[in-house]
């Protein structure tokens, strides 16, 4: 499978950043391809529609979904924002749910979704990532039942953001395999 990593944060040193770099760790070991949406990629202006014009944004709109489009899973990981995700996560799926010219609909329509979420406090985002489910959701996507929110993020990691703790990287795993599964062709047997 080929999935496409996705992260709610722009800031150096995220968080949520080094949890996508697990994520792709686990995701290789698993004999998945990984691919990162650039941060370059995913800047763009606040969506207005008039904006869609401009031709520079539109070679940038079509990168990006050149990248949802072939990707078979797409792993999100934000922080939390007052109980939401991040106002640069609603924008990129606001530029994206925007359908290419001559299309019915997005790119976003049909993909499948696993959410997480990192944080330094004990809840680790948990209540954001319902919210961005039915926000995913509500686009078209099919998002995994089950989210990670990894709390006291800080401590599962070391200097280089690398994650240490075993049962953070297990219970990656098992999403990673589960969100997969769920977009894998169903192997229905053709009635004799």
């Amino acid at each position: 499978m080929n999935v496409l990593l996705i992260s709610g944060s722009t800031r150096e040193g995220s968080l949520n950043k080094c949890l996508l770099d697990a994520v792709a760790e686990e995701a290789h070991n698993l004999n998945h391809q990984t691919t990162s949406l650039p941060h370059q990629l995913a800047s763009f202006p606040l969506y207005h529609a008039d904006l869609e014009k401009d031709a520079t944004l539109q070679n940038q709109l079509s990168l990006l979904r050149q990248k949802i489009d072939s990707a078979d899973v797409i792993m999100i990981s934000s922080p939390e924002y007052n109980g939401f995700h991040t106002p640069h996560l609603h924008n990129v799926f606001t530029w994206a749910s925007r359908p290419a010219e001559g299309k019915p609909n997005s790119v976003l329509e049909g993909k499948v979704l696993g959410l997480l979420a990192a944080a330094p406090g004990p809840f680790g985002g948990v209540r954001m990532l319902p919210r961005l489910s039915s926000f995913a959701a509500d686009h078209g996507c099919w998002v995994h039942p089950r989210y990670l929110a990894v709390g006291d993020m800080e401590a599962k990691i070391n200097e280089n953001g690398h994650l240490t703790c075993s049962e953070t990287r297990q219970k990656l795993r098992n999403l990673i395999s589960r969100t997969c599964n769920m977009a894998e062709p169903a192997q229905i047997a053709e009635p004799a």
